[in-house]
């Protein structure tokens, strides 16, 4: 060999290649035209001749500190490889597993090295076949010379069969069986007899003297296993000689090849004879365990991909698995797609999981490697499954997927853009692999267009393969050219299925659309004239009604808005001669106070906007009383319990903090309960008594309540734990449930969830009285976690995984911390859930759509047991870019010091948010905005937080701080000059009052709005330049000023009054606070801590080599000695005050209401204290931010009586938060 790759596993590798002379055989009767070995004419020889066998045999090897031969030293004796290979602690094998490897048209012994050096290094011998059969690139025999690739013009057929390169190839894989036969019994006498005994034949191919006597076995130990639990392994056509595991052995040839498993690799089936390998005959006659790997084109060839399903159905169930490697290619398996010398990253990752999963295979444990999830449905209904890696995304994904995208045409941006979302990023991946559309040269446009499509079709499961084809040729035909047009594509094809009428597809999509000017004129006149348009002011609303008419949907946008501006200037003249309309007095805008939660759910605005709650996913949800039950009287029963009201529950497992996605769901159950005068239930799911904890109870309780909502009765699963039981019996009694013995390895297996179908656990035939008496054995304790399960007994023919026989009681060894030790077994979610909406009449079972598939066994329990059947509705899922939720995720953030805590201000937890000063009502607002559909919401931090600001804007005061204080002096004015500045908390609501603060001749400006260079674009303060101080009487100008002598700082300013004569009139003016010892300004901030985002991109969870390596580490700037102005006081005083009694006034309504917010006395009680924290003191610092006062803060006034006047007290320690920025003038904040 030239070169050997870097090994990766416990050993070092070398490789030797061997030549088997064999005594001349012809098999088929194709003749190709060869020069000849002996004069160089050309002659007709034989196609598929025999006359030697190449191999070449990776190995583990020991080639440190030894003079032996790269290649030779792998049969050193058992007891020197186990003095020199051994791991410490680890036990060494008696002998080397066999491997034998095929290659594909064009390959050869050397081009699979990757794949066969890591199996070596991991302690294993491949014999790499060098197959003569014309399927290789070149190759030189011994005796005939020089022998190319085949192709079908090179032929001579001698016979009257049938003459084609697909009989051929059937006829190479004979030739092929003949070879892997010689090659391994002839290896296999090598390891038996030795050197010394002949009748292996086998010669090295390399130069250099060889120590036979190293190829020895021992008389007790064999060094290669070649007896049994042989691997066959193949590529593409290498892959289509698993045939020889169906035939008998060639002639002379007395036994087959002992085959363990076969690993195939791209398997090119079309030259296997239907129906492929035959099953099992008899006892004895048994198939190998198969796995397929396929690279993502070779799955997608439709027809190829059946075949190939149809010849594994040999296998049994559990010995076959198929897997698709996504973002692979055909050549992946190879070294071909590694060797440019730069070396390509993608490659290589695919390279390593593609031996990872062989590894994994060879070794038995190739489940462990893998995780299935289901990615939608497949025509047929049956479910779409994909395997995935072991963490929670794909960190490779966007690596891999970009430069796939920029191959068809988009910009560096835009192809790092498409490849974000992963669902749409896999239909545009499909689409590229199944149309070539890399090679299809696409401008940046049509590639946008293409990516737009990939979009829409993964929001659909309606367009079917045919469909999807249809709308990729339209796209490159440049029918379609617009995303609008691409958007009702989409939509017609969900509705019709091929042959598309064209004729009636190019009218819905606008393809070809045209409209003259003078038609366009008639349109728009004939509009005003049926609407009755009375003038200008009606232009927006005439535009965009004009687009929106069916004729003109397609019409040019800028074309109809100057048709309609014609129009209307010939119809009511020119805007300018209008009438103008009568300005109103000026009115001052009505106070924004803090939106309570009904307010929110009820989705107000000032807009003629229906309601969230009236439009979309919830505009279009049952009346009650309108979800179908098997008999009527369970209908009627819930409407007479319910008295026909909207009856919901929000059900939190506590075992974790809530986060921003929990604000949707809480808003969309209790505010649509809200919306049509229903109830809600806060419902804890404690069926998991390992993973609950009291913290998570009370904390889930108060930010409910902190949000604004009020559960009409707090509720847990636990409640109902004998019913949930009593029915379990019965499920049993109705044949509709039985117990399980199997492990958890075997309930997957037998699930089905990773092979093609579910198959029946043994126990499920088993008596109903005997399962009875099982689970009462399971309820006595008599068995161990995971030795025993309650499973339902459902439908094993149903496409839908839910509906395979789930689990409804586990034992576990755990104490509740409700029930105590009394139970030993508990249900489980899909047993409860839907049980419990039952007990609680629930109407509206409300949650995000990855419960999809849950809804029919949540209808098929409560059928099976007759009783009342709430329907559920999915919505989407809501969740912010740039951030994360997992729990695990967070505690690793927490315990690694990251962060300080689960309420750290940068998290998007909700005790986070409240800490950070963020207010629940414009929590509420930003999911109200958003609206509520089955579309999962991800959305950007900036799109939050400019919710944030906008209620803020209207609802917080604004006091005059400084962040970087420079002391001012006042030059012209005594030193007790003194005048109280009335001041307004908001200069645009009155509403939230005013405040006086000391102007005197100290005081303190930010130092950015002082500089000694003064510029024609800086209006603020400068020596010799006046500036003005919001609120103040007068503006100053600065005279001179006083620097640090060790640094050059400028330390002070010296100000002179502007008070007497005609002041100048100040271009600009800044915010101040005076020293006022008396009145206790300024209050000085001890830390203002500003937040930036935690992680540096939007999906952190696609870092390298984890979502902990793209963690922002300047995520939190703290600034001291910033100061705000002395009304500080008074203001948090008053904050804390109206919050708490507003706190005070919702609990006393709703204990007001009979039976509304019971509990037990276990529950937690959570006071309207608890509510208010010091979080609620939020104001504007003007021209600064945002803030609010953090829990670390210690403020004593706060704990004083209503009628002690506030101010620092000894011990104070103050500080601020960042809530948001500003939106105007960013450059100024902070």
């Amino acid at each position: 060999m030239l070169f050997l790759p870097d090994s990766c596993g416990r050993f070092s590798v070398g490789a030797t290649t061997f030549r088997l002379p064999v005594s001349t055989k012809v098999l088929g009767t194709a003749k190709i035209r060869r020069n000849s070995h002996s004069d160089g004419g050309p002659s007709v020889k034989p196609a598929l001749q025999l006359d030697e066998v190449i191999f070449t045999a990776y190995y583990p090897a020991d080639i440190q500190g030894r003079n032996i031969k790269k290649g030779l030293d792998w049969l050193l004796r058992i007891s020197t490889w186990l003095n020199t290979m051994a791991n410490p602690g680890r036990a060494i094998r008696s002998h080397w597993p066999l491997v034998i490897f095929s290659h594909g048209l064009g390959g050869s012994r050397t081009a699979y090295s990757q794949v066969c050096t890591r199996l070596a290094s991991s302690g294993r011998v491949v014999l790499a076949i060098q197959h003569r059969d014309g399927s290789g690139h070149a190759f030189i025999s011994s005796t005939t010379g020089p022998g190319l690739y085949v192709k079908e013009e090179d032929l001579i057929w001698t016979s009257n069969e049938e003459k084609t390169m697909i009989n051929f190839r059937q006829q190479q894989l004979t030739f092929r069986r003949y070879e892997i036969y010689l090659a391994f019994y002839s290896f296999k006498q090598l390891i038996q007899d030795g050197y010394k005994d002949s009748s292996h034949g086998l010669w090295p191919i390399d130069k250099g003297s060889i120590d036979w006597s190293s190829w020895l076995s021992d008389v007790d130990t064999k060094a290669v296993e070649c007896e049994k639990d042989v691997l066959l392994a193949g590529h593409s056509f290498g892959g289509a000689t698993f045939t020889i595991l169906s035939t008998d052995p060639p002639a002379g040839v007395s036994a087959s090849i002992p085959v363990h498993k076969a690993l195939i690799l791209d398997p090119w089936l079309e030259p296997i004879p239907s129906p492929g390998p035959r099953p099992p005959q008899g006892p004895g006659d048994v198939l190998p365990q198969l796995l397929v790997i396929n690279s993502e084109k070779f799955s997608l060839w439709k027809d190829h991909f059946a075949r190939l399903i149809g010849v594994v159905q040999a296998w049994e169930p559990e010995k076959r698995r198929i897997l698709t490697i996504l973002r692979s290619q055909h050549e992946s398996f190879s070294d071909f797609s590694l060797l440019p010398l730069v070396s390509r990253r993608p490659a290589r990752i695919v390279m390593d999981r593609i031996v990872e999963l062989s590894e994994a295979f060879i070794d038995g444990n190739v489940d462990e490697k893998m995780e299935i999830r289901i990615v939608g449905k497949k025509p047929d209904g049956s479910p779409q499954r994909q395997l995935v890696g072991e963490s929670e995304s794909d960190p490779t994904a966007s690596d891999t997927s970009i430069p796939l995208f920029k191959s068809i045409g988009l910009s560096q941006a835009k192809a790092a853009e498409a490849a974000k979302n992963a669902k749409s990023a896999n239909v545009l991946r499909n689409l590229i692999i199944s149309y070539d559309l890399a090679e299809a040269r696409l401008d940046e446009k049509q590639a946008t267009i293409i990516t737009a499509l990939a979009g829409q079709l993964a929001k659909t499961e309606s367009v079917e393969p045919d469909e999807q084809a249809f709308a990729v040729r339209a796209i490159l035909q440049g029918k379609l050219k617009s995303v609008d047009q691409v958007n009702a594509a989409v939509k017609y094809l969900e509705k019709f299925k091929v042959p598309i009428n064209e004729l009636e597809f190019d009218t819905e999509c606008g393809v070809g659309f045209s409209i003259t000017s003078e038609e366009l004129d008639d349109a728009v006149t004939s509009y005003i004239r049926e609407n009755s348009v009375t003038g200008w002011p009606n232009l927006g609303s005439v535009i965009s009604g004009v687009k929106a008419s069916p004729a003109l949907r397609w019409a040019n946008p800028l074309e109809v808005k100057n048709a309609v501006e014609k129009a209307f200037t010939e119809t009511f003249g020119t805007k300018e001669a209008a009438k103008p309309k009568a300005k109103d007095p000026k009115k001052e805008k009505a106070a924004q106070p803090t939106a309570t939660a009904s307010e929110a759910a009820a989705g107000s605005s000032s807009s003629n906007r229906k309601p969230v709650f009236e439009e979309g996913f919830l505009g279009a949800l049952h009346k009650p009383g309108e979800n179908p039950q098997i008999r009527p009287e369970l209908r009627e029963q819930h409407l007479r319990a319910t008295d026909g009201q909207v009856w919901t529950r929000f059900p939190p497992e506590p075992n974790g903090y809530l986060h921003i996605g929990h604000s949707k769901a809480i808003f969309v159950n209790f505010g649509y309960a809200a919306h049509h005068g229903g109830k809600c239930y806060l419902r804890f799911d404690d069926t998991n008594p390992e993973k609950e904890e009291a913290r998570y109870f009370q904390s889930i309780i108060e930010v409910i309540r902190w949000l604004g909502f009020e559960p009409w009765k707090i509720t847990y699963s636990s409640d109902y734990f004998d019913q949930l039981y009593d029915l379990a019996i019965e499920l049993i009694k109705r044949d509709k449930a039985y117990v399980c013995h199997c492990t958890q390895e075997q309930i997957k297996a037998d699930r089905g969830e990773k092979i093609s179908a579910p198959k029946a656990c043994v126990h499920r035939s088993r008596p109903i009285q005997e399962s009875l008496d099982e689970f009462k054995k399971m309820t006595d304790g008599y068995y161990r976690p995971k030795e025993a399960n309650l499973r339902m007994k459902m439908d094993l023919t149903d496409g839908n995984p839910q509906m395979w026989d789930l689990t409804a009681y586990r034992v576990l060894d755990a104490s509740h911390h409700r029930t105590l030790d009394k139970w030993k077994i508990y249900p489980t979610y899909d047993y409860t859930h839907c049980l419990v909406d039952s007990f609680e009449n629930i109407s509206h079972s409300l949650c995000t759509t990855e419960f999809i598939a849950s809804r029919q066994s949540y209808e098929w329990l409560c059928d099976a047991l007759d009783v009342y059947k709430p329907r559920q509705s999915e919505f989407g899922r809501l969740s912010l870019q740039g951030t994360i939720n997992s729990k695990r995720k967070i505690l690793q953030l927490v315990d690694e010091g990251y962060v300080s805590g689960w309420d750290d201000p940068r998290l998007y937890t909700l005790i986070a948010l409240r800490r950070r000063g963020v207010p629940p009502g414009a929590i509420l607002s930003f999911v109200s905005t958003l609206g509520v559909s089955t579309a999962a919401s991800n959305i950007q931090i900036a799109r939050f937080e400019q919710t944030v600001r906008q209620y803020l804007e209207g609802s917080a005061p604004r006091l005059f701080m400084v962040m970087r204080p420079l002391k001012v002096i006042i030059e012209n004015v005594p030193d007790d000059y003194l005048v109280m500045v009335d001041k307004p908390f908001h200069p645009k609501n009155p509403q939230l009052g005013s405040s006086q603060i000391p102007f005197t001749r100290t005081i303190y400006i930010d130092a950015d709005d002082f500089r000694l260079e003064d510029s024609k674009d800086y209006f603020r303060l400068a020596p010799g330049k006046s500036v003005g101080l919001f609120q103040a009487p007068y503006p100053i100008t600065c005279t001179s000023y006083k620097t640090d002598s060790a640094s050059g700082e400028v330390t002070e300013v010296f100000c002179r009054l502007e008070d007497s004569g005609t002041p100048p009139k100040p271009k600009a003016y800044i915010q101040w606070v005076a020293e006022h010892a008396s009145s206790g300004s300024p209050v000085r901030i001890d830390e203002t801590r500003i937040f930036h985002p935690l992680f540096k991109s939007d999906n952190p969870l696609a870092a390298t080599p984890d979502f902990k390596a793209d963690i922002n580490p300047n995520s939190m700037e703290v600034i001291k000695g910033a100061m705000v102005e002395v009304s500080f006081w008074p203001l948090a005083k008053r904050c804390v005050a109206d919050a708490l009694e507003e706190a005070r006034a919702r609990s006393a309504k709703i204990k007001a209401i009979p039976g509304a917010g019971s509990h037990d006395a276990h529950t937690p009680e959570i006071t309207p204290e608890q509510l208010v924290g010091k979080e609620c003191v939020r104001f504007q610092g003007l021209r600064v931010a945002y803030l609010a006062v953090d829990s670390d803060s210690r403020l004593g006034a706060l704990d004083e009586p209503s009628d002690v006047t506030p101010g620092i007290r000894q011990g104070d320690y103050l500080v601020l938060n960042r809530i948001a920025s500003l939106k105007e003038d960013a450059g100024k904040g902070i």
